[in-house]
């Protein structure tokens, strides 16, 4: 009988305690399977800009096609979706100065 209690433990994957709502589960879904686990936050912030829905459709197309790279290939997609967008030029980003009046 304690074989069979074994063998139940083993296949039973822990739980992450550091999911907190479904981006965050996609996010370590992604990672994972990518075999990127230290992009997890990379991976979280696309997410959160892309949306869930997105981010599954393109996790299942990456998937699906056996690429080299995926996880450039996801953040590649997500930047096409039109969601993700670079500051505009003379628009001040995080920390940083803009271009306008800088001789």
């Amino acid at each position: 009988m304690e074989g069979i209690k074994n063998l139940v433990k083993a296949r039973v994957k822990a739980k992450n305690k550091n999911i907190h709502s479904e981006v965050h589960y996609w996010a370590d879904i992604i990672s994972s399977t990518f075999h990127e686990r230290k992009r997890f936050g990379m991976y979280l912030g696309v997410i959160k800009r892309i949306g869930v829905k997105e981010a599954q459709r393109i996790f299942t197309e990456i998937k699906d096609s056996h690429a080299k790279t995926p996880g450039k290939l996801f953040v590649w997609k997500a930047g096409k979706t039109g969601t993700i967008s670079s500051p505009a030029r003379g628009e001040v980003r995080r920390g940083g100065s803009t271009s306008k009046g800088i001789k």
